[in-house]
């Protein structure tokens, strides 16, 4: 059954069984893009395109404390599109102490500002603030380990941490104990360090256990424990499934060509470019009986060191009940000029 995929397109495909939220088997079909793009905007589609990958992908060896670079596309359903840099911020200038790093697709818009090395100093309220930057010498990866946020658990009895990013710096249970140590790089230039207003910001993905991802899992409780387990809970909501921060994150899932324009992330300048439209199509039969599959670009992945654009389409197939009765699903596609 799982066997009899007929493809049609120039992507890379997974075919997974899955449970629905529901305890319904469902077969889950992903279709990931992988597109090229020079400096000049120019995009096609390469000899070596991504795989599918179904475990998130993170900047450091342990998986534990590691923010994710690049996430798992092994899920069944998310609504929307979700949009991420992956990347570096490169200085415009010697001797420059930050970089404004810009992406804009579509509704998405954001900017994170990337400083050179600094440190905690004690802020004028009490709290901490960040020092002066040294000069950007090297580019600054774009990950939550370099934005606000941490985790103290020297005091099991009273720990501490930053719920929206718990890889990052400055959260302690005695801030003052911070003092001299290096000092968060990446924030929103329109909300410098200070205060309790602090906010992790980078352009990655955030763990299923970081908010607001972890408000959208649902309420495992005792009745959940004698009604649906192992199923998921009834209040499960599909954004669980949403990797980014809201900031970016488009409710109308994009159509995958909008204009994308990328400053501060690559060192030849701006990145400009426009992908050429591609419309995937998901068709599965059952008992003879071949209907069409609800499908949208739900990830729009921008990895600016490779010069690469990865879009994820999936579509997710009832499967009758006795699986020998599903008969095939077929993948295409068409370029629409």
């Amino acid at each position: 059954m799982i066997d009899d995929v007929r493809s049609e397109h120039r992507g890379r495909e997974a075919v997974v069984p899955m449970k629905d939220k529901d305890g319904r088997s469902v077969l889950v079909v992903i279709l990931k893009y992988t597109f090229a793009v020079d400096p000049s905007g120019f995009a096609e589609i390469p000899d070596d395109p991504h795989e599918v990958r179904f475990v998130d992908e993170c900047w450091g060896d342990d998986l534990a404390s590691s923010s994710i670079k690049k996430p798992s596309d092994l899920f069944d359903t998310k609504p929307g599109t979700d949009v991420i840099l992956v990347g570096h911020a490169y200085p415009p200038s010697v001797g420059a102490t930050h970089v404004d790093v810009s992406l804009r697709v579509g509704p998405v818009a954001k900017t994170v500002r990337a400083h050179g090395l600094r440190v905690w100093i004690p802020g004028s309220l009490g709290g901490l603030a960040a020092g002066p930057s040294r000069p950007v010498r090297e580019p600054v990866p774009l990950k939550y380990e370099l934005a606000w946020g941490g985790i103290d658990l020297s005091n099991p009895e009273r720990i501490v941490g930053e719920a929206r990013n718990y890889a990052g710096r400055g959260v302690a249970a005695d801030p003052q104990s911070l003092i001299d140590q290096p000092a968060a790089q990446l924030e929103d230039p329109s909300r410098p360090f200070g205060g309790r207003s602090n906010v992790p910001w980078s352009f990655g993905p955030i763990h299923r256990h970081w908010e607001p991802r972890k408000s959208f899992s649902g309420t495992y409780d005792e009745a959940w424990m004698e009604m649906k387990m192992p199923y998921l809970p009834d209040d499960f909501d599909p954004r669980f499934h949403v990797c980014v921060p809201p900031e970016q994150w488009s409710q109308v899932p994009l159509r995958g060509d909008e204009p994308i324009e990328i400053v501060g992330a690559r060192p030849e300048g701006p990145w400009r470019f426009r992908l050429p439209r591609v419309a995937p199509g998901f068709l599965s039969s059952a008992l003879g009986r071949e209907q069409p599959n609800r499908t949208w670009l739900d990830t729009l992945l921008i990895d600016a060191d490779l010069g690469r654009v990865e879009l994820t389409w999936r579509a997710s197939i009832p499967l009758p009940k006795k699986y020998e009765q599903f008969d095939y699903v077929k993948i295409g596609e068409k370029t629409v000029v």
